[in-house]
């Protein structure tokens, strides 16, 4: 028993840390993808509730009609009661729990919180299944249901997290649409998958063989695809930017309302947010004071010669009034008067209205900002479904070109 609920558990765990070591930007914290996991595990037993009512009335409906059985009765229970169930199950956890979270900042994000619904669901799905079923059903199901599980969570977390940077960039239409896509493009593969093992039929059997084959190299594609272009959801900003906002945000939602944060200080109601300011104006007089002294300087050195001329010329009618009794120059004066020669500096202002180090800062900044604006909206604007649709599947087994795309299951 102990064993085999070991091998019920161990597919959902070695996935999950697949996803996660594929997080290469920022690492989502454990606490909250527990938290997805646990509520996953919960829709398991919301899926079971709403699979028991749809089997009913659809029971009841074909009862009425008089008729048995078939491939229509299979394809909407497949499509429109288990694939509604369990998909959007998980699609309400995960929706609840991170849409408006501050840790969902980068496209990433939303295949890890997929999976770890997709996956807390299929670990309870497994235990109920293997602890009756045995060995046999342990291995085939950590083959085939298990992994089909994450791939489900990997194409709803693909599109929700376009979603949300659609949101951010004010695309309420894309927004819509990738949540529509989120939920409905899930639900298709699975209905899709489950149709072909319950219809018994081998054509079927053999399409379920070409869809396998499909989700794997799709979802591959996609998870790499994205951990390499991942960018932080948060229009106009960096990476590191959009990690510091979200400590920020941390931090705020951790201080007592109405109290500065104190970092362990002991620091009365509202002192450290006080020495916060003080601090950030300390900062700004530092900058500015090589600034100032370079402008004295400068101002100085454009005076010298000025007043050096004026003593100059001012000295021989000094001379001539004390040795002459003459006195014409207290009455024109005309260095004193004489605009240009009277504050040359003061009017110009040269080194105030300049400054050239922070044009510097601002064009580099801008030129950055405007390659990861680039960069970002070409990854939001694209479905990643069009930008990996002409690679060939060259996955070397026996249906290398399956007969549909992902554009017919969307």
């Amino acid at each position: 028993m102990t064993i085999l609920a070991f091998l019920a558990v161990l597919p959902a765990a070695v996935l999950l840390y697949v996803i996660y070591k594929a997080d290469n930007v920022e690492k989502e914290p454990i606490g909250l993808m527990a938290l997805v996991f646990f509520l996953g595990v919960l829709s398991t037993i919301s899926a079971m509730i709403l699979e028991t009512i749809g089997t009913y009335v659809l029971d009841l409906a074909f009862m009425n009609m008089g008729g048995p059985r078939n491939l229509i009765y299979t394809f909407l229970m497949t499509f429109l009661v288990v694939g509604v169930a369990e998909e959007g199950g998980k699609y309400f956890v995960l929706k609840k729990m991170t849409w408006k979270n501050k840790e969902f900042n980068f496209s990433f994000d939303g295949i890890v919180y997929s999976v770890c619904a997709s996956l807390g669901f299929a670990t309870l799905e497994n235990i109920l299944y293997v602890l009756p079923g045995g060995l046999g059903v342990g291995v085939v199901r950590a083959i085939l249901s298990v992994p089909g599980h994450c791939i489900f969570g990997v194409f709803m977390g693909v599109y929700y997290g376009l979603a949300k940077g659609n949101e951010l960039r004010g695309n309420m239409e894309g927004m819509k649409m990738n949540l529509r896509k989120a939920f409905w493009i899930p639900v298709a593969i699975h209905g899709f998958y489950d149709f072909c093992l319950m219809a018994e039929m081998e054509i079927l059997l053999l399409a379920f063989l070409g869809l396998e084959i499909f989700m794997v190299v799709r979802a591959i594609k996609m998870i790499k695809l994205m951990s390499k272009t991942d960018m932080p959801l948060i229009p106009g900003v960096t990476a590191e930017e959009a990690i510091n906002i979200r400590n920020m945000q941390a931090m705020q939602q951790a201080m007592p309302q109405g109290m500065a944060f104190q970092q362990g200080m002991g620091m009365p109601q509202g002192m450290a947010m006080q020495q916060g300011m003080q601090m950030t104006q300390g900062m700004a007089q530092n900058m500015q004071q090589p600034y100032a002294q370079m402008n004295q300087n400068m101002a100085g050195n454009f005076r010298q010669p000025y007043t050096n001329m004026n003593q100059n010329v001012q000295q021989p009618y000094n001379q001539m009034q004390n040795g002459y009794g003459y006195t014409p120059v207290q009455n024109a004066q005309p260095m004193q008067n004489d605009a240009f020669a009277a504050q040359p500096v003061q009017n110009a202002q040269p080194v105030q209205n300049e400054q050239p180090l922070q044009n510097v800062q601002e064009i580099v900044n801008t030129n950055t900002q405007n390659t990861v604006n680039n960069q970002t909206e070409e990854l939001f604007n694209q479905d990643p479904a069009i930008m990996i649709q002409n690679e060939p599947l060259t996955d070397g087994l026996s249906n290398p070109a399956p007969v549909f795309t992902a554009d017919e299951l969307s």
